[in-house]
């Protein structure tokens, strides 16, 4: 957990994760649930976007985010608040993995703290931290431990426990997809592959046996699939209507995000043993900035090589049911999680222009919502590390008892090349927390407001394009949570249909803005700006 945590820690917890734009907008929507809880606003309906409603469903929900957030809340500020939430889902990772490994799956104590500790410190999580919905796979070995258990109890002929258990899966499932829908649709759809591979596996031994499996948990699957669809009835209330609204993501939105050969091992190049690998490709393509859209910021997903070996060696050795002990075959169960990590691999990657994902896209339900697809390795790194232990553990327990030194040198060697320079910790706590409270509460006179400029000589944000569309809004959507005063203004992956709040600079800026609040008839609409000596001013156009 320091090793994650390195930057907040070394900072003296002034810097968390993400930035500018990104983190004040989970800080945003977070602040939201805080506001739900204390009865202040609607669950769906957020402070911004104003007066359109149900605008959670514009973005992630962060619900269960929210409900640990609030917690820490009572004791900190928001931004110190936001790392806490984030520390308490890497926490519940590390152990939920550990009690996967270690009790459900009984490998052992030591491949339980090997797979803990790479899944909570792997490069692609750690380089991409600043996406704070990516920590939600912290609930997928909760998720694995859920189904074992399921599995285990059906075997031991105690159906009450084993419905129990679907109940509760079914139910986790659903405040994963209201909390952050890549991660929880990425588990589903893997589950839908790895259904699909158990069951091309049980038939090519004995078909007879796989209707035998399906019948006798006839009655879990039905309480399961019951369960689900009660429990997904806010997502669906939430979100169906933003889908038809935006209709989610099209090809050329996400062709870019495929996952390309090249992205399963890109660590990045500020990793430090494999960075100068990848700095070998950035310079064999010429062009710096290419060089950059090709393989850097969400491209640095991949896997370090020498764990990518030992999983590509262990995916070979368990389809081919090669056996890692004398007398132990490979279970069928492990040969559908090699063939369910392959199957989607296969479908996610980009070769010379095509992918399979274009007819996931197509005909898969929910695909439209996904549009940076190399997320997907983010998720598969407690499969692959399953498959790794599965294949190697007893090789590595004998090279422990016989060659301890060099056995703890490769594990410190697998540990060591997670490791990088590379920082998603960006959003100062003390900078924007004194930049935020020195803005005046608006007058009592207001209905809802807009901004023009939140901070007084801000540097640039990002370049010139993002810093017409990020900073007015975003401090908007903060600033709105804490007055629990509406904002017109707000950016989020969808818009409304008639959203046009960028460039806060431009002379069109307020006849855009009176535009919108005519057509919603917005009455006492202020306006902000900081920049002016009286920062306040209620639009005569609105009184």
């Amino acid at each position: 957990m320091l090793l994650f945590f390195r930057a907040p820690v070394l900072s003296g917890f002034d810097l968390g994760f993400g930035d500018r734009a990104d983190g004040l907008i989970e800080i945003s929507i977070l602040e939201h649930w805080r506001n739900v809880l204390s009865g202040a606003s609607n669950w769906a309906t957020t402070g911004y976007f104003y007066p359109y409603a149900g605008t959670l469903g514009y973005n992630d929900g962060y619900f269960l985010y929210g409900l640990v957030y609030s917690f820490w809340r009572l004791f900190a500020d928001p931004f110190l608040a936001d790392t806490l939430n984030i520390f308490t889902f890497k926490t519940i990772g590390f152990f939920a993995a550990y009690a996967l490994v270690a009790r459900s799956l009984n490998w052992g104590r030591r491949s339980a703290l090997f797979v803990a500790s790479i899944f909570t410190i792997a490069n692609g999580l750690w380089v991409q931290a600043g996406h704070a919905q990516l920590h939600i796979v912290a609930l997928l070995p909760l998720a694995m431990i859920l189904v074992i258990a399921i599995v285990r109890a059906e075997r031991e002929g105690r159906p009450g426990r084993s419905r129990l258990a679907a109940i509760a899966l079914a139910a986790l499932l659903a405040a994963w997809l209201l909390t952050a829908y890549y991660m929880a649709w990425f588990a589903i759809f893997f589950s839908a592959l790895y259904v699909i591979s158990y069951a091309a596996t049980i038939l090519f031994t004995d078909h007879r046996l796989l209707f035998a499996h399906f019948y006798r948990r006839i009655t879990t699957l039905f309480i399961f699939l019951f369960s689900f669809i009660i429990c997904l009835i806010p997502f669906l209330v939430l979100y169906l209507p933003k889908l038809r609204e935006t209709n989610g993501h099209d090809f050329k939105a996400y062709s870019y995000y495929l996952i390309r050969p090249l992205d399963l091992i890109n660590v990045g190049s500020e990793n430090y043993l494999w960075g100068w690998l990848i700095r070998l490709f950035r310079d064999a393509m010429g062009d710096a900035e290419r060089a950059d859209r090709l393989m850097g910021g969400e491209h640095v997903t991949g896997f370090p090589v020498l764990l990518f070996i030992l999983i590509l060696v262990a995916i070979v050795g368990v389809i081919a049911g090669r056996r890692p002990a004398a007398g132990r075959p490979t279970p069928p169960e492990l040969r559908a999680l090699a063939l369910a990590v392959v199957l989607s691999w296969v479908v996610a990657l980009k070769f010379f222009g095509f992918s399979f994902w274009q007819i996931v896209s197509e005909f898969v339900p929910g695909a439209g919502g996904i549009r940076v697809i190399l997320r997907y390795q983010l998720f598969v790194i407690l499969p692959a590390l399953l498959l790794v232990v599965w294949a190697h553990r007893e090789r590595a327990h004998r090279l422990m008892q016989g060659r301890p030194g060099l056995m703890s040198g490769l594990i410190m060697l697998l540990i060591a090349e997670q490791l990088g320079s590379a920082s998603a910790a960006h959003l100062s706590r003390s900078a924007h927390s004194a930049e935020l409270s020195a803005i005046p509460a608006p007058p009592a006179s207001c209905r809802s407001f807009y901004i023009v400029a939140a901070r007084k000589d801000e540097a640039t944000y990002a370049n010139d394009k993002f810093d017409k569309l990020y900073p007015h809004n975003v401090d908007a959507m903060f600033l709105a949570q804490r007055w629990r005063l509406p904002t017109i203004n707000g950016f989020s992956t969808f818009n409304p249909p008639d959203w046009e709040f960028a460039d806060p600079l431009a002379s069109s800026y307020d006849f855009r803005a009176m535009s919108y609040a005519r057509r919603h008839e917005l009455r006492h609409v202020c306006r902000l700006d900081m920049r002016d000596t009286k920062p306040w001013r209620l639009m005569p156009e609105t009184e």
